[in-house]
């Protein structure tokens, strides 16, 4: 048998030992190593990129053939964030009453839509404090909306009924979004934001419609419509919280 000096069993020995530990040791290292989202200082430069969705109310009027309704409902959106760029499809429905304190319910509105929205100005963790950003936002997008109308019940007023229509126009927008970001995120979501919006919308003036008089459910053909010397348009203040991953 040779016989292998007693420095090199020794140098031997080492290398094995370090060929077994080192990838033990990188393997523990990717293991203590924190999540892409956390975040080491509360007041770095945001990152907002990610999927985003909000959800709550909508409230606002609407003028359609010359009338004014009040509409109250909600609102849904979601889309990607891209840095200071927001691509959102979004819907909303409401009811449709009369102005002020009525419970008169006219009918309701369905709007889909597809909005672009960027942050024109941001203020940072530095001025608000840790974590929390502060935005003002413009959009605009194209919208899609649904009317749909009630026929008055039993002991209700006979009063004129639109026929259901559908309509495209052009929505532009502003409003502010407080987001606060999650220093350790576990998952859905890594921000959470409160948004106040305002949107306009205005359409093509109305051509002559068809309407129907209806005495609770028994409706007759009713006088056409006439040219609408007034635009449609509304103004829609929603309120919404979002949630950012």
């Amino acid at each position: 048998m040779i016989a292998i000096p007693r420095l090199r069993k020794r140098w031997v020995l080492g290398l094995l030992c370090l060929g077994f530990t080192v990838p033990g040791a990188a393997v523990a290292d990717e293991a203590q190593a924190p999540p892409q989202k956390w975040v080491e200082d509360p007041y770095e430069p945001h990152d907002t990129s990610g999927p985003n969705l909000r959800a709550g109310s909508a409230v606002g009027w609407i003028i359609h053939d010359d009338k004014t309704y009040t509409a109250l409902g909600g609102a849904i959106s979601v889309g990607p964030r891209i840095d200071r760029f927001t691509l959102e499809a979004g819907y909303v429905f409401a009811e449709l009453t009369d102005p002020g304190p009525s419970s008169l319910a006219h009918g309701n509105l369905h709007r889909l839509s597809a909005n672009v929205r960027a942050d024109l100005v941001r203020l940072g963790s530095r001025s608000l404090g840790p974590n929390s950003m502060l935005a003002l936002y413009a959009e605009a997008g194209l919208a899609r909306q649904f009317h749909h109308w009630y026929r008055p019940q039993y002991g209700q007023a006979m009063r004129q009924v639109p026929v259901d229509t559908s309509k495209s126009f052009g929505v532009v927008g502003f409003g502010i979004n407080l987001d606060h970001r999650l220093e350790q995120p576990r998952g859905f979501p890594t921000r959470v934001g409160w948004q106040l919006g305002w949107q306009l919308t205005a359409s093509d003036r109305n051509e002559m419609g068809n309407t129907v008089v209806c005495r609770g459910p028994e409706c007759v053909a009713g006088p056409i419509v006439p040219h609408s010397p007034v635009r449609d348009t509304s103004l829609l203040l929603t309120s919404t919280i979002a949630f950012t991953w």
